[in-house]
């Protein structure tokens, strides 16, 4: 297991990076709505309970990183029996499969608030009430509806999948695989309808950016963000492929941490770039902002240092620099890509 990319140190290393960085954006995020001055709605707040499930689910990766439950062999039982480990009980075993265990129920509801934080931005952005007919508003809305009950059929599903006695769910192999009969079944729709909708999800909004009245220059960068979304879909892709190969029987073998400890690292990763890509297109008028006066603040000084320099030269620079404030001060009333209803 120490030779593999899913070892302690990275483990820990993605389980410190990913939420600091989510942090930040976050923060950004509602810093840039403040300075745009723009009204918080659904999409916004919906980032909040996303990053605060990122934290938990990078604390159980900690400890189990830290307690030799995740990245680490688990220690042989003392049975020299070829299949005395669905027997075994070693605190470290059972550590791994409660994080296992909770790790599915936040990710779920995590995953949950992300994809309806997207949904409602994009509701934002391209819906209006004189758009309430057309096909973008249904389809946004019944994704909203569809990604709702999927969150909470499977948020629940994941917590009743050793029925009414989830302590089942980190007993021995042996008690996991005849006490959680409906482990398989939930955990592989899950994964499955997770990558589905994703994709779904991020290929939504490319078809209405594209008649956007813009150049095929600011079409492709808005592309570009939303495309940033599919490495969060190839990590949901990995964790399907890990379920579908390998949960069956996660234990079958007696190195089954292994198959668990990738299937989490990859659900980290998930988790951690859904909550940044949410956030990055809101990010938009800061830099339209910054790029505005940067370009005003270079001309000021390439004047100022001209000695030929005149008094017209300066009125025409502080016309320029007027400009280009009352300009940036007009396209961030709006949110982003919104040119109003």
């Amino acid at each position: 297991m120490s030779h593999t990319y899913a070892n302690p140190a990275a483990i820990i290393t993605i389980s410190i990076l990913f939420p600091i960085l989510g942090t930040l954006t976050v923060i950004l995020h509602f810093y840039t709505r403040r300075k745009t001055k723009s009204v918080l709605w659904i999409d916004d707040w919906l980032t909040l309970p996303a990053l605060g499930l990122e934290y938990v689910l990078a604390t159980l990766m900690l400890w189990g990183a830290t307690t030799g439950s995740l990245g680490s062999l688990l220690p042989q039982p003392d049975d020299p029996r070829p299949d005395a480990y669905i027997f075994s009980n070693s605190d470290q075993q059972i550590r791994l499969l409660q994080i296992q265990y909770v790790a599915d129920i936040v990710t779920v509801w995590a995953f949950g608030f992300a994809k309806l934080s997207i949904l409602y931005f994009y509701r934002s952005i391209f819906c209006s009430r004189r758009t309430i007919r057309t096909a973008f508003h249904s389809v946004t809305m019944c994704m909203i509806v569809l990604v709702s009950v999927w969150t909470v059929v499977f948020g629940i599903g994941t917590i009743f999948i050793c029925g009414a006695h989830p302590v089942n769910a980190w007993g021995t192999v042996a008690v996991v695989t005849s006490e959680c009969s409906l482990q398989v079944p939930i955990v592989e729709g899950y994964a499955i309808s997770d990558f589905i909708m994703d994709v779904i999800i991020w290929l939504l909004p490319l078809p209405r950016i594209w008649m956007l009245n813009i150049s095929v220059r600011q079409r492709m960068a808005l592309g570009l963000i939303f495309l940033v979304g599919l490495l969060a879909i190839a990590a949901s892709a990995t964790r399907m492929a890990i379920y579908i190969a390998h949960l069956i029987n996660p234990f079958a073998q007696s190195d089954g941490e292994t198959l668990v400890t990738y299937l989490l690292f990859w659900t980290m990763i998930e988790c951690g770039l859904g909550v940044i890509v949410i956030c990055l297109p809101s990010l938009r008028p800061m830099y339209r902002k910054r790029a505005l006066n940067s370009l005003v603040n270079s001309f000021k000084k390439y004047l100022y240092r001209n000695p030929q320099s005149t008094a017209s030269s300066a009125i025409q620079i502080d016309s320029l620099d007027g400009s280009a404030n009352s300009n940036s001060s007009n396209v961030n009333l709006v949110r982003p890509w919104h040119s109003g209803p």
